[in-house]
């Protein structure tokens, strides 16, 4: 193992820079799609070197241009003189093959790379010192940062970018439909956000109890059923059957309290079986682990991601019981770090991402029992990492009702506190508590200011 060689091609490197003295036009393409780094053979690298400061410099390239960059920058011994330039010279005859050159060069420095990587990786891993979970995101970053060196984007020149505007808007008035996102099931929140973009880190925010949990399971059915693409939750309170059984009392219109007694009626059944069948047709995943971790949220979604449907949106209910897995010197900057992941994770995977919070008293000591921004717990960077901040609030959860007269059926307003792609607002849904489902709410006054 230690006596292999790094991959490497001297042949392709010398064509490369024998291109840049047959044309040197070339040099352009070269110098944005090849650095000093990815040359493997030391002359190679320094003639490079040369090549690169005479076109910064403007200066015309030819063997006499390089002879006198190379003897200022003292390395024309070094690259094996007059001699080793005229050989690199003669490699080519066209510079027709300049992309095949380039490609082979890129493909040998990845591959060196992901090599020293993999041996710092494997290094790493002998000291029994590092936390795990610490040692398994350092090692994502690192592959990560592999791939990314060939996939290295360029500037978007304005023309482009007017293109692409235009054939997006073209495939929108196609559609004919004011949703472009994911649709959430709720016309109002559809209509005054488009849908769920991706990209998107969407908030949703509200006291315990209050029904948040019910609301983002609410929004992944719905999607769910309007997609092919993977649903992942992710929830740190609730195992997966509990979260099933109150999809299907949602789906089935089955109150909550018979699914925990079994005490279902013929026509309870009959609902129940149809909602199993509706959702067994969906493509949702969850995962109910209680400590998993921000960097394992993102690896999981990522394989996700990888797969023929895609993934189409991701819910963590709630970020305040995520960690990152390593030291951190505050909550509150852990809760800045989490929030921050999953901005990038949206973004990086192109999905909207959902993520549950918690609210502090505030709200509950004002007259109004309005929320606002500020009540976001240990908030961090939380109100500015995300897209869309949304506050779910009832009247009723503040009114001291006993059992007995206690309503199964609320106006809940779903208050927009932040929108970075459109106008704040409110609106209203009917929740049924029993039932741990949403439905619109149209046959009410609504505030808009969307």
């Amino acid at each position: 193992m230690a006596n292999r060689v790094m991959p490497h091609s001297i042949e392709a490197e010398m064509s490369v820079l024998g291109v840049a003295f047959l044309n040197p036009k070339a040099f352009d393409k070269i110098s944005e799609n090849i650095n000093s780094d990815m040359f493997y053979h030391e002359p190679n690298r320094k003639i490079f070197d040369a090549l690169n400061e005479l076109y910064k410099s403007n200066t015309p390239i030819d063997i006499t241009t390089v002879k006198n960059e190379l003897d200022k920058q003292k390395n024309l011994n070094a690259v094996g003189g007059v001699e080793y330039l005229t050989e690199v010279i003669d490699s080519v005859v066209t510079s027709a093959n300049l992309d095949y050159y380039i490609e082979i060069v890129k493909e040998k420095a990845t591959r060196r790379k992901l090599i020293d990587t993999a041996t710092n990786i494997i290094t790493a891993t002998y000291n029994e010192e590092d936390e795990l979970n610490k040692l398994l995101d350092e090692s994502e970053k690192k592959i990560l940062n592999v791939i990314r060196t060939r996939q290295v984007s360029d500037f978007m020149p304005i023309s482009v970018a007017l293109s692409n505007a235009q054939a997006n808007l073209e495939l929108m008035a196609q559609n004919k439909s004011a949703v472009t996102g994911l649709s959430t099931g709720f016309l109002d929140l559809d209509k005054a956000t488009s849908g769920l973009h991706e990209g998107e880190l969407i908030i949703i925010a509200a006291r315990p109890g209050m029904g948040k949990t019910a609301f983002a399971l609410n929004i992944a059915t719905n999607s769910a059923m309007k997609t092919d693409k993977a649903i992942a939750i992710f929830n740190l309170e609730m195992s997966a059957e509990q979260l099933v059984n109150r999809m299907i009392s949602s789906v089935g219109q089955i109150e909550g309290d018979k699914l925990k007694t079994g005490m279902l009626n013929h026509n309870d059944w009959k609902r129940y079986n149809e909602a199993m069948s509706e959702l067994s047709e969906t493509n949702i995943f969850i995962e109910d682990d209680a400590s998993v971790t921000a960097p394992e949220i993102k690896a999981k979604c990522r394989k996700l991601a990888s797969t023929p449907k895609g993934l189409g949106l991701v819910i963590i209910d709630y970020l305040q019981l995520v960690t990152t897995g390593g030291r951190v010197e505050s909550r509150q900057v852990e809760v800045s770090e989490i929030s921050r992941a999953f901005k990038t994770m949206a973004m990086e995977l192109k999905v909207p991402v959902i993520a549950l919070a918690q609210l502090s008293r505030n709200a509950e000591r004002r007259e109004s029992n309005q929320p606002r921004l500020a009540d976001l717990r240990e908030s961090g960077s939380i109100e500015q990492d995300a897209d869309l901040v949304l506050f779910l609030n009832r009247q009723d959860y503040f009114e001291n009702k006993t059992a007995d007269n206690k309503p199964t059926i609320v106006p809940t307003d779903i208050i927009i506190a932040k929108h970075r792609r459109g106008s704040t607002g409110l609106f209203q849904v009917l929740f049924e508590l029993n039932k741990s489902s949403f439905k619109n709410y149209t046959n009410v006054n609504v505030e808009e200011t969307f």
